[in-house]
């Protein structure tokens, strides 16, 4: 049972997109608003996409980034607070994670797309 639950994991990281339109499809039948599942999608996949940038980038540049993604995100999470201190004068920690999750989910997506692309070309040019 441990090793069906890993190989799933291990599929959904290896392609985010397909565990991402799952999430989407099943949010669409019990939410039946597009709005909210495309939330749903967003809060539930950002991890997986963010393993997947992780794994790309290491196994294209030989090193690991982990560590450099962490402090980008602590960096993120720190701008988007003092953006909120400086504006409202109050910190809603939580709101603050939410907004870091979504950008994250973003600009992840986006870094999975051009890994992807520049991995195809790596193993075709060599």
């Amino acid at each position: 049972m441990l090793d069906i639950i890993s190989y799933i994991l291990s599929f959904f990281i290896t392609i985010p997109i397909i565990a991402s339109l799952l999430v989407y499809m099943i949010s669409m039948i019990w939410e039946r608003n597009k709005l909210k599942a495309v939330h749903k999608m967003v809060a539930w996949t950002t991890c997986f996409y963010i393993i997947a940038v992780s794994i790309m980038l290491t196994l294209i540049f030989g090193r690991s980034f982990t560590g450099i993604i962490l402090i980008f995100l602590l960096t993120l999470l720190s701008l988007i607070i003092f953006i909120q201190w400086k504006t409202k004068r109050d910190v809603e920690l939580r709101k603050a994670v939410r907004i870091l999750w979504r950008i994250s989910f973003l600009l992840f997506f986006f870094l999975y797309g051009c890994f992807m692309v520049v991995g195809i070309i790596k193993q075709l040019a060599a």
